[in-house]
């Protein structure tokens, strides 16, 4: 088998891998609950999102375990074997046409800041992924599991790359399974950090008016790519970047 790109997929085959692979990254860096969590990839045809079905730990998911949803027929995430928070899935991508990947899941510090009222502060590269901050959807505490909640829930992400679940999780999205993958990583980090220094003394964020060139910076396309082939042998083996 070839190496796993994270670029938008050419085929349905390449979406599951790409799904499979970021469920697997993401249980090493914190994102683990149980059988809960999921990731998916806009499939090459734009209508049709590949996503993790119910049932497995994300350190346990293979391409076998990824199941097709389609966007246009409005009741697809009630698709047998789909978790019940697919439509979060389905909203974000119909929302944002420039989305490629989405995942859910329910991080330990990125729940604790979820459930405050600080907010997200810049203090490190980590969050200059996010320089204009990170919202938080608190239509619920529960399951978002219907498309107006769903809804409620991409219409609090907005154009940015992630939004808190308040007292639940995460959203968060990318052009493309690199990117998704980044911003769930990167915002469990900058969620932990921030919870560290606060017990170290007060908060001295880096300035808005300097986040977004920063964050330009730290964050290119090349850059991408060489974190995801680190991932992805991290996850398969020192020689190898592919699934089983």
């Amino acid at each position: 088998m070839g190496q796993v790109s994270g670029h938008p997929p050419v085929s349905a085959a390449e979406a599951a891998q790409q799904v499979a692979l970021a469920c697997r990254i993401i249980a090493e860096f914190g994102h683990e609950d149980l059988t809960l969590g999921h990731a998916s990839v806009r499939g090459p045809d734009g209508r049709t999102i590949y996503i993790k079905r119910k049932g497995k730990a994300l350190r346990h998911v293979l391409a076998q375990d990824v199941i097709p949803i389609a966007l246009d027929e409005e009741e697809g995430y009630l698709t047998a074997g789909a978790h019940l928070e697919t439509v979060m899935h389905t909203e974000a991508y119909r929302a944002r046409p420039d989305v490629g990947a989405a995942i859910h899941t329910h991080p330990l510090h990125s729940i604790a800041l979820g459930a405050t009222d600080q907010g997200l502060a810049l203090l490190s590269h980590d969050g200059l992924l996010f320089p204009n901050g990170v919202p938080v959807f608190d239509g619920t505490a529960g399951l978002v599991t219907s498309p107006a909640h769903a809804r409620a829930v991409a219409q609090a992400l907005g154009s940015g790359r992630a939004v808190l679940l308040r007292n639940h999780g995460i959203l968060v999205v990318g052009e493309d399974i690199r990117w998704a993958v980044l911003a769930a990583i990167t915002l469990e980090r900058a969620a932990r950090l921030q919870f560290v220094a606060r017990t170290l003394g007060a908060l001295v964020p880096i300035p808005d008016e300097v986040a977004g060139e920063l964050s330009a910076e730290k964050y290119q396309a090349e850059f991408a790519d060489e974190y995801w082939m680190a991932w992805s042998r991290m996850v398969n083996g020192a020689g190898a970047a592919d699934l089983p």
